[in-house]
This record gives C-alpha cells, sequence and structure tokens, in this order.
C-alpha cells in the first residue's frame, strides 16, 4: 500500500516538474516576441481555458486527491482535505466568470476524481460528508451559478459563458449515469431512513438533504436538443438517470419519504424531485404507453396529416396554372416613370398593376415590446416504449402508496407559510393536474386521489389562483419579466383547477351512487359561490399576449368550457340557488375634519354633567350588567404607542357621553380598567362606585388639549380610522344575497370585447388546436352568436381573416362545425349589411354589448332597448312651461324652478326636472348672467312647518268647495308647489287625490248637508245599492250613482273600497271624542285601543292628527312607545309558543337513539351546525339563516331517512321549499332558549341512553358534605344523572297516572300504537322500580339534616323541585 502511494506521489511529482518546463518555455516565447507587437487586454468573454490557463494550486489540489491505478482508484493522505480546499475554492470564485468551475470541468475532476472517489470510499464519513458538500455545490443550476440571470441573458459575451457552464452540467449527469452514482445514493439513503427520524442526528438529517439536493440538481439539468431531436438514439441522458433510479430503489425510497408522517421537513424537496422525473411528459402518454391506445392515436394523428396534405395537394392541381416558373425576362411598365423620365424597368412578371412592390426583399422589423407575444418554451417528450413504461409504473406506484399523504403534508406546510421558496406551490399544482390527468386517463380511483378531491382543495386552488392574479395586477408594464414568471405559475392553478374540474365529470356521471353523492356536494358549492363562478372571466380579461402564453389561454378557454357544460347539464333538470356579492358603497354625513375641537366652555360642561348624565353614568354603574365583550379600548392596527391611545380613549369616552352613548361609554370606561389597570386616567379595576364616578367626571371634565395625531392630517390616521367606523366617510359594502340562478345572464359575463377577442385570437390557429381545443371556442361563440343575439360581436376584421382561412380549409371532418359556424357568421353579417351599411365601419373595432344593440337597432337611439326615448314636447307643453317660468322666476332664490314647473305642469305628468330644464335651456328663457337659478337647492329637512299646516287646514275649509282648491291655496301658500299641497292634504286631512281634481263632479256645501241628513235617516231602513238607488230619488239635484258613492266617501260616511285603510264609523268616532278630554295623550291612545281593539296605534294616530288633537312629532314619540309595548305584549306571546314548542323537544332523545347506529357522523355534523347557530347568536344581535349544507354522502343519506327529517322538525327547522330552496335551514324564528335545549339535548345533557332507574348507583352521593359549593356541585350531577335515565314509554304512563290519578291510553314516540293489556301487565314491575330509585332518593336527601342543604335544593332548577316534591309526596 505504502509503495502505491509513493508511486502516486512520484506521478504528481513528474507531472508538476513538466508543468514548470512548460510555463519556462512560454515566458521565453513571450520574451523573444518584437516590443511593437503587443497583445490586446483579454476580456471575460475571450477567456479560454487551455492547459496553461489552469490554476496550479487548483490542479494541485486536484493530484493530491488520489490517482487511478489499473482499474482502481487510489486517493491520497490528504483526501478529504483536498475536497474541502475544492470546496473552498468554488465559495471564492468570481461569480461572473465561475472561472474556478469552468476549470475543475476543463481538468474532467468529476470523471477522474469525483466520481471515482464517491463510489469507492462511500463508507468513510469524513470523505463522503466532505464530497456531498461538493456535489451540491458542482451540480449547482447554472442560474444560480451567476450572479444575475438577466446579464447574463443581455450580454451576448457571458452567454458564452452561461451555455459552457450549462455544458458541463450535462456532462456531470452523463457520468453519474456511467459510474451508477445512484448505487451509492440508494444504499446511503436507505440507511438514513431506516435509522428513523428520531434516532437521526443532525449530520444525518444535514447529509440526507444532501443527498436528496444532488439528485434535484442533476435532474434539474436541461436536455440536450441534439438528443431529444435525434430519433435514432434508443435513451436520453435523462431517461437513463431516471431508469438508474428505479433500477436502484432510488425512487422506492422517495416514495417511502413522501409517505412517512415523520419525514415532513423534506417532502416538498421531494415533491419537487419527483416532478423532475416526469418533466416534459404528458399523463396522458404516459397512461397510455403499452396499452395500444398510444399507437392508435399516432396512426390517427398520422392519417389527419394525410388527408390534409392530400386535399392541398389536390386544391394546388386544381388551381390555374399560370406560366413556367422558370420564365425570365426584363419588363417595362408603361405609365410609370422611373427616376429617369423613360418607364420603369421591372425584373418579374405581374399581372395586375397594384402587384408592383419593391418591398419583397426588404427584410421584416421585428416587433418588440408591447407587440411581443410570448412564447411557450415547453416541449412534449414521447422518449421510448420503454422509458415510458417505466414511468408509467412510477406514476401507478406514486398514486398507491404517496400521493394523498405527501398532498396532505405539502398543503398543510404550505397553508402554515413553512415553504423554503416561493415556487412550492407550483410544485404543488403541478403534482395535482398532472397525477389527476394520469388517474382519470388511466383507470379512475378516486381513493387514491381523494385528498385533491374535495372542497378544502377547490378552495386552495382557487385561493392560490387569486394571490397570483393579485399578484400579476401589481406589476408595471417595466416589470413585464416577472409578470412572466407569475403568468407561469397560474397557469399551473389553471390546469390544476381543469383537471379537478375534470375528475369532478367523471365522478358525477359513476354509477356508484357513494361517489356520485360526493360529486353533488362538491358541485353544489362550486356553483354556489360567485367567486367560482367568475374565475374563468376574470382570468380571460386579464390577458394578454406579451405576458400569457397560448397553451395557458387554451387550458382556460377548455376550463370555462367545462364548467359552463357541467352548468347547463345541472340547470336542466334542477333549479340552482346561487350567492350573490355586490359592492355597495355606503356615504355618511359630513365630511373629514381636520381638526377636532372643543367648543364648550367649562360651565357649559359641568351643566351637561349635572343634568343627565351624572345620574345615567351613576345608574349604569350600581346595575353592573355593564357587558365589554365588544369592546376595544386598544386597536393594535394603529401605529401609536401605548400612550397615544390612552389619550384617544379617553377623548372617545368624552365624545360618547356628549352623544348621549352612556352604555358605550361605560363599556368603553370599563375595558380601558383592564388594558391600563395602573393609569391615574381611568382608576383601579376593584374601586368603588363612588370613586368610579368621580373618575368618569374626571374625564368627562378634562381639558387636555388633543395631540396631533387625532387631527386627521399627514401625522396619524386614527381619526380617518375612528370616523370611517362611525359612518362618517364613504365605506365599500358587501352586500350577500341568494338569487336564482339564470344561464343567459351567466353567459352575458362573456359579452365582453376583451373576451371575446381571447377566443377568436385562439381560433387563429385553429390548425394546429387540439380538436378539443376548437370545439371550446365554436361553442362559447355560438351561445353568445345564437342563444344570447350577440353575433355583431364576431363582426371584425380580424376575425374574418379567421373566418376566410376555415372556409378555405380542406375539408376534413374536424374542421366541419367550424365551417358550419364560419357560414353561419358570415351569413348573419351579410344580413346586417343589407339592412345597415354603417357596419362596415363598426368592423375595424371590437364591439360591447351597447354597440351590438344598435347595429341590431339600426343606430336609430329610439329603438335602442333600455335606452331613454327622447322626450317630445307639443306647443301647449312648452307654452305651459313659459308661463310656468315667469310665475317662478321671482322666487328662484327659495325654491328650485325646474322643480316646482315639473309638479305643477297639468298638460304633462311624464317630464322630469331634467327635461324642464333642457327645454327651458333650449327656450332661451335663461341668459348667462342668470343662469345660476336653475341649481338644484337642497331639500330642506322640514317641509311643512306647523304655522303652514294650520294654514292649510283653513285654507282647504274655505277653498273645498271650489272648482280647483289647489290653485287657490297655492296662491296663498306660494312657497309651495301643488303636488306637495295635494300630498300634505292627503297625509293630513284624508283627502283624496280624485276630490281635488279640477274635473270632478263639483258639490255645494248645501247639497252635503242635504246628503248627510238623508244618509242618516235612510241608513236605518235601508242598506248597499239599495240605499244609493233611495238618496238618488229623493235628493233635491239629479246625480248618478257614482257621483253619490264619491261624495259619501269624501264625507267619511262610507268606506273608500280602493283603499286598505281603516274606515272611522260615527260610533269609531264617538270613542275617540269620548276619550278626547284626557291629559296624557299617550293614556289617551291606550284608552282608544282598549276600546278598539282592531284599529292599530298607526290609525288611531293618524285620526288624532287629522282632528288637530296632537302635531305629527307627538304622533311619532306616542307611535314610539306604543309599538315598545305592543314588541312586549308580542314577545309575551311568543313566550307562550316557545313554551308549545318546548313539548316538542321531549321527542329528541328518542330519535338521537334511534339513529345513533346508523346516523352518527350526520348528527355530529348537525350537532355543530346547532352549535356554531347558538354561537352566532351570542356573538350578533342580528344573526342570519344557518342553510345545513350537507358534506359528505352521510349527510345526504341522513337528509333522505324519515326519521332524521322528524329530528330536525323537533328542533324547528324549515324544510326546503321545492321550487326556489335545497336546504333545510335554521331560521331566526326559532328562539334563542328553544335552540340551547334543542343543541343539550343533542349532545345528551338533557336525555341519554335508556338505561333503566334501577341501575343508577345514587350510593356514592350519599357522603358527608363538606363545603356549599360542592353539595351544589353534586345535587346537580345527581339530578343530571336522574334526567339522563330516561324512562319508557310505559314508566312514562306510571308517572302521569300516580301524579294525576288518571290513567289514559297514550302512543308511542315512533307512531305506532301500544297494546293497552301488554302495557297493564308491565305496570307493576315499572312501578316497582320507580318505588325503588324514589325511595333511594328520598334517602340520599334525608341524610342531609342541616338547614343549608334544603336551602340548596329549594335553589335547584324547576324540574328538580317538580321531582322532589314528587317523591315527597309518594
Amino acid at each position: 500500500m505504502e509503495e502505491d502511494d509513493d508511486g502516486g506521489y512520484a506521478d504528481m511529482f513528474a507531472q508538476a516538474a513538466m508543468e514548470e518546463e512548460a510555463e519556462e518555455a512560454t515566458a521565453v516565447d513571450l520574451e523573444a516576441l518584437p516590443e511593437h507587437e503587443e497583445e490586446p487586454p483579454i476580456s471575460i468573454a475571450d477567456i479560454r481555458l487551455n492547459s496553461e490557463d489552469i490554476d496550479p494550486d487548483l490542479v494541485a489540489t486536484v493530484s493530491a486527491m488520489g490517482s487511478t491505478e489499473g482499474t482502481n482508484y487510489v486517493k491520497g493522505p490528504e483526501c478529504a482535505i483536498c475536497i474541502g480546499d475544492l470546496i473552498k475554492f468554488l465559495r471564492l470564485e468570481n461569480k461572473k466568470t465561475c472561472e474556478v468551475r469552468r476549470q475543475l470541468a476543463k481538468i474532467k475532476v468529476m470523471e477522474k476524481d469525483l466520481l471515482p472517489i464517491l463510489t469507492t470510499y462511500y463508507d468513510d464519513s469524513t470523505i463522503l460528508e466532505s464530497m456531498m458538500k461538493l456535489m451540491v455545490n458542482l451540480t449547482m443550476p447554472v442560474l444560480l451559478c451567476f450572479e444575475k440571470e438577466e446579464s447574463t441573458k443581455k450580454d451576448s459575451l457571458r452567454q458564452k459563458l452561461y451555455l459552457e457552464v450549462n455544458n458541463y452540467l450535462r456532462e456531470y449527469k452523463h457520468h453519474f449515469v456511467h459510474f451508477e452514482a445512484m448505487k451509492v445514493f440508494s444504499s446511503q439513503l436507505g440507511n438514513l431512513l431506516q435509522m428513523g427520524k428520531s434516532n437521526r442526528s443532525d449530520d444525518d438529517d444535514l447529509m440526507l438533504e444532501r443527498i436528496l439536493i444532488t439528485i434535484r440538481n442533476l435532474l434539474h439539468v436541461p436536455s440536450d436538443s441534439s438528443e431529444e431531436n435525434d430519433l435514432q438514439n434508443s435513451l436520453t441522458t435523462h431517461d437513463r438517470l431516471v431508469l438508474s433510479m428505479a433500477d436502484f430503489g432510488v425512487t422506492d425510497l422517495l416514495f417511502y419519504l413522501c409517505g412517512n408522517k415523520e419525514e415532513e421537513q423534506h417532502c416538498l424537496l421531494a415533491l419537487e424531485t419527483i416532478s423532475l422525473i416526469f418533466r416534459d411528459f404528458e399523463p396522458s402518454v404516459l397512461a397510455q404507453a403499452n396499452t395500444g391506445q398510444d399507437q392508435q392515436k399516432i396512426d390517427r394523428e398520422l392519417e389527419e396529416l394525410k388527408k390534409k396534405e392530400d386535399l392541398k395537394r389536390q386544391q394546388r392541381k386544381t388551381a390555374k396554372s399560370t406560366r413556367h416558373s422558370r420564365f425570365g425576362g426584363t419588363f417595362v411598365v408603361q405609365g410609370k416613370k422611373s427616376i429617369t423620365e423613360k418607364d420603369l424597368i421591372y425584373h418579374k412578371n405581374i399581372k395586375k398593376i397594384k402587384d408592383l412592390s419593391f418591398d419583397d426583399e426588404k427584410q421584416i422589423r421585428r416587433h418588440t415590446g408591447y407587440h411581443s407575444i410570448a412564447e411557450d418554451k415547453t416541449q412534449t417528450r414521447y422518449s421510448t416504449p420503454k422509458t415510458r413504461a417505466a414511468l408509467k409504473d412510477l406514476a401507478i406506484k406514486f398514486l398507491d402508496v404517496c400521493y394523498n399523504p405527501l398532498m396532505k403534508k405539502t398543503k398543510s406546510l404550505l397553508c402554515r407559510g413553512q415553504g423554503s421558496a416561493d415556487c412550492d406551490e407550483t410544485f404543488y399544482l403541478w403534482a395535482c393536474s398532472f397525477f389527476m390527468e394520469f388517474n382519470r386517463v388511466h383507470d379512475f380511483k378516486l381513493d387514491v386521489v381523494a385528498e385533491t378531491l374535495s372542497i378544502d382543495s377547490f378552495s386552495y386552488i382557487l385561493q392560490i389562483t387569486f394571490k397570483f392574479h393579485e399578484e400579476i395586477k401589481g406589476f408595471n408594464a417595466k416589470l413585464i419579466h416577472l409578470k412572466i414568471l407569475f403568468a407561469k405559475r397560474l397557469h399551473n392553478a389553471v390546469r390544476s383547477y381543469r383537471e379537478m374540474l375534470e375528475n369532478l365529470n367523471i365522478m358525477l356521471v359513476s354509477r356508484d351512487e357513494k361517489i356520485k353523492g360526493i360529486a353533488n356536494v362538491i358541485q353544489n358549492n362550486i356553483f354556489y359561490q360567485q367567486e367560482y363562478r367568475e374565475l374563468p372571466t376574470m382570468l380571460l380579461k386579464q390577458f394578454e399576449r406579451r405576458v400569457f402564453t397560448r397553451t395557458y389561454l387554451t387550458d382556460l378557454v377548455e376550463c370555462a368550457h367545462l364548467y359552463i357544460r357541467m352548468l347547463d347539464a345541472y340547470t336542466r333538470d334542477n333549479t340552482l340557488i346561487v350567492q350573490e356579492t355586490k359592492k355597495v358603497k355606503k356615504k355618511g354625513g359630513g365630511k373629514k375634519k381636520k381638526k377636532r375641537k372643543n367648543l364648550l366652555s367649562e360651565d357649559e360642561m359641568k351643566e351637561m354633567w349635572e343634568g343627565d348624565i351624572e345620574g345615567e353614568v351613576t345608574k349604569m354603574l350600581v346595575a353592573g350588567n355593564i357587558s365589554t365583550r365588544n369592546v376595544s379600548p386598544f386597536d393594535a392596527s394603529l401605529d401609536y404607542s401605548m400612550e397615544q391611545q390612552r389619550i384617544l380613549c379617553k377623548h372617545n369616552i368624552q365624545d360618547l357621553l356628549k352623544s348621549g352613548s352612556f352604555d358605550e361609554a361605560v363599556a368603553l370606561f370599563k375595558a380601558a380598567q383592564e388594558v391600563w389597570p395602573s393609569s391615574p386616567s381611568f382608576g383601579m379595576p376593584d374601586m368603588s362606585i363612588i370613586d368610579e364616578v368621580n373618575v368618569v367626571k374626571g374625564i368627562f371634565l378634562s381639558r387636555e388639549e388633543i395631540p396631533d395625531f387625532m387631527t386627521g392630517g399627514d401625522d396619524g390616521g386614527a381619526a380617518s380610522h375612528h370616523a370611517e367606523e362611525a359612518g362618517e366617510f364613504p365605506q365599500e359594502m358587501h352586500q350577500v344575497k341568494e338569487s336564482r340562478f339564470q344561464n343567459n345572464d351567466y353567459l352575458m359575463l362573456y359579452a365582453r370585447p376583451a373576451i371575446v377577442k381571447c377566443y377568436c385570437y385562439l381560433l387563429e390557429t385553429f390548425e394546429t388546436n387540439a380538436p378539443t381545443t376548437n370545439h371550446a371556442v365554436v361553442k362559447m361563440l355560438y351561445r353568445l352568436a345564437s342563444k344570447l343575439a350577440m353575433a355583431p360581436l364576431m363582426f371584425q376584421i380580424s376575425f374574418f381573416v379567421t373566418v376566410r382561412k376555415i372556409l378555405a380549409a380542406p375539408r376534413v371532418d374536424s374542421y366541419k362545425d367550424l365551417r358550419k359556424f364560419a357560414a353561419f357568421i358570415a351569413r348573419r353579417f351579410v344580413t346586417s349589411l343589407q339592412e345597415t351599411p354603417m357596419i362596415c365601419i363598426d368592423t375595424l373595432f371590437w364591439k360591447t354589448t351597447d354597440d351590438v344593440l344598435a347595429i341590431d337597432a339600426g343606430y336609430d337611439q329610439d329603438k335602442i332597448p333600455g335606452k331613454k326615448q327622447s322626450v317630445e314636447w307639443t306647443p301647449a307643453e312648452e307654452s305651459e312651461v313659459r308661463t310656468l317660468f315667469e310665475k317662478w322666476v321671482d322666487k328662484a332664490q327659495a325654491v328650485d324652478i325646474c322643480d316646482m314647473i315639473a309638479q305643477d305642469m297639468t298638460t304633462s305628468t311624464d317630464k322630469l326636472r331634467m327635461d324642464v330644464k333642457k327645454k327651458i335651456l333650449e327656450l332661451n328663457l335663461v341668459g348667462a348672467e342668470n343662469g345660476d337659478i336653475l341649481k338644484k337647492k337642497p331639500k330642506s329637512k322640514v317641509d311643512w312647518l306647523p304655522d303652514e299646516r294650520s294654514a292649510l287646514r283653513s285654507l282647504y275649509e274655505e277653498f273645498q268647495y271650489e272648482k280647483d282648491p289647489v290653485a287657490l291655496i297655492q296662491e296663498k301658500l306660494d312657497t309651495k308647489s301643488r303636488q306637495k299641497i295635494i300630498k300634505e292634504l292627503e297625509s293630513m286631512l284624508g283627502v283624496r287625490k280624485a276630490d281635488l281634481n279640477p274635473e270632478r263632479c263639483i258639490w255645494t256645501k248645501d247639497e252635503d248637508e242635504e246628503l248627510k241628513i238623508l244618509y242618516e235617516h235612510k241608513s236605518e231602513t235601508h242598506s248597499g245599492e239599495g240605499l244609493l238607488e233611495v238618496i238618488q230619488d229623493k235628493i233635491s239635484k239629479s246625480r248618478t250613482v257614482q257621483e253619490i258613492k264619491d261624495a259619501l266617501v269624501r264625507l267619511k260616511l262610507r268606506r273608500d273600497e280602493s283603499s286598505s285603510e281603516h274606515f272611522w264609523t260615527k260610533s269609531d268616532l264617538a270613542v275617540v271624542e269620548k276619550h278626547q278630554g284626557l291629559l296624557s295623550k299617550k293614556e289617551m291612545v291606550l284608552q282608544i285601543r282598549q276600546d278598539l281593539p282592531d284599529v292599530d296605534y298607526s290609525s288611531i294616530i293618524q285620526q288624532l292628527i287629522r282632528m288637530g288633537v296632537m302635531t305629527t312629532i307627538q304622533g311619532a314619540e306616542i307611535l314610539i312607545q306604543c309599538s315598545d309595548l305592543e314588541l312586549e305584549e308580542e314577545e309575551e306571546e311568543e313566550e307562550e309558543e316557545e313554551e308549545e314548542e318546548e313539548h316538542d323537544l321531549f321527542d329528541i332523545p328518542s330519535h338521537v337513539r334511534g339513529l345513533e347506529l346508523d346516523h352518527s357522523v350526520a348528527l355530529r355534523w348537525l350537532t355543530r351546525l346547532c352549535q356554531d347557530a347558538v354561537e352566532n347568536r351570542e356573538n350578533m344581535v342580528d344573526y342570519d339563516t344557518v342553510f345545513l349544507v350537507p358534506k359528505c354522502e352521510e349527510h345526504h343519506e341522513a337528509l333522505r331517512d324519515g326519521t332524521f327529517k322528524d329530528l330536525l322538525k323537533c328542533l324547528g327547522a324549515v324544510p326546503p321549499l321545492s321550487a326556489y330552496e335545497t336546504f333545510w335551514k335554521i331560521t331566526s324564528d326559532i328562539s334563542d332558549n328553544v335552540l340551547r335545549k334543542g343543541l343539550s339535548l343533542l349532545k345528551g345533557e338533557d336525555g341519554g341512553d335508556s338505561t333503566d332507574l334501577d341501575d343508577v348507583d345514587v350510593s356514592s352521593y350519599n357522603r358527608p358534605i363538606q363545603e356549599e359549593e360542592e353539595e351544589e356541585g353534586d345535587i346537580d350531577d345527581f339530578f343530571a344523572k336522574l334526567r339522563n335515565q330516561k324512562p319508557t314509554d310505559n314508566e312514562a304512563e306510571v308517572f302521569v297516572a300516580r301524579a294525576g290519578g288518571k290513567s289514559r291510553d297514550t302512543e308511542s314516540r315512533g307512531g305506532k300504537s301500544r297494546d293497552t293489556g301488554s302495557r297493564d301487565q308491565s305496570d307493576s314491575s315499572d312501578k316497582e322500580n320507580e318505588v325503588s330509585v324514589i325511595s333511594k332518593t328520598k334517602r340520599t336527601l334525608d341524610d342531609s339534616d342541616s338547614d343549608d342543604d334544603m336551602g340548596m335544593v329549594s335553589q335547584t332548577k324547576k324540574k328538580r323541585t317538580a321531582i322532589i316534591a314528587f317523591s315527597d309526596s309518594d
């Protein structure tokens, strides 16, 4: 061994001597050069590595590692140290040139030294550890070797270095396969994984990670294009590496690593390695390997290509022949002068003068920047049948062994933000799309991909998609490279979502009812939520040619087609209720204040405190029932210190006290005591009531200057933050509601120029598109053109070019639908062109839906549906506008002229304020000097003052018998319009609008008196139409029956049949006059309501206002007070109804026992939903309906069970309506008390198993009592156990018979009647059991002789008291 070492060193020294001689010779030659011939400086890009350029220290280090003797490699004594020196060389190298990396590759250190050492001395832990560090560095991807990726792409000189290092990495990959390094990696990985996570040290974990990184780096090396294009080559380097990993068991160890729960930290790296193994392979190609379908697919494609070529060849033959192509000559173009006076000479034969062009030989300028198109650099690899079969087996094994656990762990890590890189989500999305497609094409099995076929997975994919979408929107045009990067990640998300929809579609047509039920649940969720429905349109609108590839657009279009097809299939037989979210801007009442000022003086503040504030605050502090649950004095989202937020809290308390919100102010004060317990500003939490009142007083009277950060300036935003919460600024809120899904409304989302442009752009390459892609594009465009009648959306020149290409394409079966659609669009365009010739101009632009409607209407604005028709004015209307303008122009400062004219117009009632304003301007009634009089005036909050109302009442009594009383009243009240007067008369006096019409039948005052007398005398003997006929005969002036009827209604003697208001009869009015003398108006309303129970409070108060007994403001205050009393009465009625509903709750335990065996999962689901409903009611004042949405097939089966439906009815749940609803729901009509009791019964707290009462061991409760709290807890447990032992039906009857002294027949809970004889036979045994338990209970209670025990028992609930009283009486 020593001789070998000596010989190795001898060779090393000899080689060093030869290199020194070469250097000396080189130096002599350089000195012999002439002085005038100086070489130019060598740039970085001109570096060429020769044997003379390699660093001697690097050569010496490599030589000291060892040497090859025969077929064996012998390491040097300092081998491990030399490997460490190489790592230092690499760490210190220039990142712009990577000279050390290139020199090591030039001397072939990987082939001659490193791999032989690795495969020979892998048992040496020191050498192996250093070697793996070096391998990780040498196999690093070329993008990470250089300093910047962008510089290598822009600089052509540095690009050479980039490609050189890339070629060296390909050589390394080839050498790893040749030396069978995977065998070493397999043994080392096996040993490390066999040790287990708990037994491995930190160095072992690092070794495991380095091996995985090295394998990852080797697989990441791009393949050589010459190998990919060489059809004669059987296997590429990448294929050999993958097969080597499979042969030596590395892939099996990777699968074990992915499926092991303990190896969570390495799962992301393992997933990336697996993605590189299947890189550039189509899952459908691998799934059809060795099945015959692969060859059939290739044969079909070749046959299709052959047909197209034959048709093209035939078309060329049938085309009109031209002159021989070899004919040459020189031609003269007559009539066109050259640069001289002679005719132009042209060297080509042309048929038409328009074909003359000198631009044929010019080079086309390349489009850059915005006009560039993103290139799709991905290539589909087919490789050899052997490789495809091996990869197919690996994919099947991966699905069976570790797909579900790996995807679960990866998703968990990504959700917690523990990914090692930003691109980890990309590998998750790739695995989801690749293996789900492989499983679908090969042999669909739900169990192997169940982890990514769930509602949570759909939601997670949607979340990632929105994340990438927002990232792309956030980059400006200069960061185009970042947009392209995230566009690739978004493409993976779209492919995953599309593949999940494909798998879901297969599940929906499955013969297994369980699988179909799971699919229905997922489908209902993705149809119900608005985000899923609008995802395709959102991404299509964002499409840019220079950012997204055509492949991305293809996947997105096919995804949208699949989603719409599933929607159509579902809505064909079902009614779909969907969720819609709309953005609503909530506007506040005021503008943002720049600075907050305390306008009240100190004396005024003291008066306010001594007025109402002190008493209310003291009352609330004494009551003590102050909830600080929803109050937070400290806001962590604000960038202020604790001291600043303390000052802010004090001022908030002060504002709340000033505004009268005493409960909020006291709650905020109590919460501030908990946040700042040691601050003197809020006192101590355990201080007395008097001290707390004094502290609040000090806060209220505080004159502390408001700091700058609360002024809303640049220094802070606390004021604006709280102002937004108070509603002072416009807020964007989301309003969520449910509605019935309409297919046409959803398709209208696709009828947008940006989306139609994407579809037309994708159809331009119909010759190279897949048949499924062409079908998806044509189907969507046909829906828009036919179903929505939006064919003009496609009337665009660029799309007509595609139509011409389609019609001229070979007539093959794959183009059949394309030809039909192209002919359809061409015919529609020709038809529209004949009707509207101006449409030719619109073909230059993409059109919106408004443009389509205009084209269909022939550009006639009056015929466009939905457009406001032009207002036509008659001469009479224009004359009336002139007259009314002259009437109101003098009062322009007080009233809105346009509004008054629109209301006072009698010749037309459909004119709006804006129409009147336009007509005034057209008539030139205002000039430039008084144009401001047409501006809209702010409306007053109070339209009628009390004096004006009294004046209106007297004026109506004066002019009510005139022809036009409103006009006469308006002359007196010159600031009120006609419409306002009529409206006020209707509300105040109950006058009908028909009684104010100038064209009505006019009665005099004497005629009204005569009619009243006749009605009083004749109504005693006649009624109905007979009464009206009698009055008609007796009245002095001839009147029709209808005129008499209208007059009686006007005089309040007859009920208006067209009105729903209460008709006040004489007896009703007498009751009102009877109580009119009461001092309190509220008592008067209550007494009238008591005597007239059929009349509501609103009608009573409205009548009293008409009679002038009270004002409108007084009536509003009394109505609020009476409404509170009415609410209290309704609450009492609801409590009575709740007591009745509680009787249904007693059936819940029996239903639960009957369902525990078959539907335990559904019971837990129902309990959880009820618990959520109870928590929502505790946390929110306004709670919404809780829908019982089934999540799995067990839930659906339970909802089809009759017993489970009975259980839901006992809880008060409402079944779905057949036409509009799908799910059961817990509405807000169910009271909180009933819902809580139902939840406790579901949990088994008030009802448990049907164990006999004798089986209860009550002896354990018979023990000495230590403390009052322990005794109360024991009694609570005792009665809880008694309640849990629910008696049978016979025992319940015995209890009823003994307590009431009667026996009656009862029916069982299940609906079947029990036999009376069998019940009587069991009475005796049940009675003995009952007496035994009651006696035990009595003895247990009697053991406690103290008075505290009896007091404690008396404090128990009513149910407990009932049991104790019953046992004593027994």
